[in-house]
């Protein structure tokens, strides 16, 4: 993701104050940001099913779209987090 990020010159967002986990104000992370995040998630859910078409492929497919979006959902959302709440102190 970092790789995709730094080719696509994706704005880093500021670190957010500890506390503004429901808001982030006036100064929201752009657009871009969250659409790097998305963009290579889905892509590859979207190959995966369009491989459910061909019988050999299928049971092979489903599982793995099916283990695959929880686990990236899981690993965005640890790396978001440490991205906009994290300050080392």
């Amino acid at each position: 993701m970092m790789v995709w990020q730094h080719y696509f010159d994706v704005p880093r967002p500021r670190v957010y104050p500890h506390g503004s986990f429901t808001s982030f104000g006036s100064d929201p992370p752009p657009a871009s940001y969250w659409v790097s995040w998305a963009a290579p998630a889905l892509l590859l859910a979207v190959f995966g099913l369009v491989t459910v078409r061909w019988r050999s492929v299928r049971q092979f497919a489903i599982p793995f779209v099916l283990a695959f979006m929880p686990i990236a959902a899981l690993a965005a959302w640890f790396v978001i987090g440490m991205d906009l709440f994290f300050t080392p102190d």
